[in-house]
């Protein structure tokens, strides 16, 4: 019994920790909007050693930008696409059924456009090399998360990046601009990377690392594809 208690408290630990924050210091006379966050430059580790599809687990240096804080959602989406239907109860679910097209001419209608990967990875993991955004890692948690649903894009504090960002590693997959060319295809087609979804199959579901590569048809219309936004500084 007290075996299980202590099991117990240790994976409510690790679920409800607070995610240590990287000190960040806005330049003078930049102002970021409510709903973006400011990622200084500076180097970052990117890719994992382990890994040949990514970037190895080198340093890389980025320049500053402002990230969304959380997915799009459907409200947010609504705004700039009137047309847009949605049931009321979902009006903060991450938009999906977008194609890569659609989610980069949203982003453009706003001064914005989609993040690269080594802003959207340096904004998962950052400056540590840490392989989940939340550090700790944790096993898919029985709290009511089923993981093969979507949840709100302002879920889960317990959960953000260093940087104070929603939904790098849980939510839906991501569009982010960057091109994916697979292995040994005979054809030229070019497929686009997607980033920060859930490794899942018919029985198992997984949290992506930070540096996972993922890729998709960039006309792929499916429910567990989203995005956001970044924007130069």
């Amino acid at each position: 019994m007290i075996r299980f208690i202590l099991l117990f408290i240790f994976l409510s630990s690790c679920d409800s920790h607070t995610v240590e924050q990287i000190p960040v210091v806005v330049p003078a006379g930049l102002v970021v909007p409510e709903e973006m966050v400011y990622i200084p430059a500076g180097e970052f580790i990117m890719g994992d050693a382990e890994e040949p599809k990514t970037y190895g687990g080198k340093p890389v240096t980025s320049g500053a930008y402002l990230m969304d804080r959380y997915e799009v959602s459907h409200e947010d989406y609504k705004k700039l696409n009137p047309e847009h239907s949605f049931s009321p109860k979902k009006a903060r679910w991450p938009v999906a059924f977008m194609m890569f097209a659609e989610a980069e001419a949203f982003c453009q209608a706003q001064g914005k456009r989609l993040p690269t990967e080594v802003e959207w990875e340096k904004a998962a993991r950052g400056t540590d090399g840490r392989k989940w955004p939340w550090k700790i890692y944790i096993t898919h948690p029985n709290n009511g998360f089923s993981g093969f649903m979507p949840e709100p894009v302002d879920k889960r504090p317990e959960w953000i990046s260093p940087y104070g960002i929603y939904g790098m590693g849980h939510n839906v997959w991501e569009w982010v601009a960057g091109d994916y060319k697979l292995e040994g295809a005979v054809d030229e087609k070019i497929f686009k990377v997607v980033r920060g979804g859930l490794l899942q199959t018919h029985l198992t579901i997984q949290f992506s690392p930070t540096w996972f590569r993922n890729w998709m048809d960039p006309s792929a219309k499916l429910n567990f594809m989203g995005f956001r936004c970044a924007k130069d500084v």
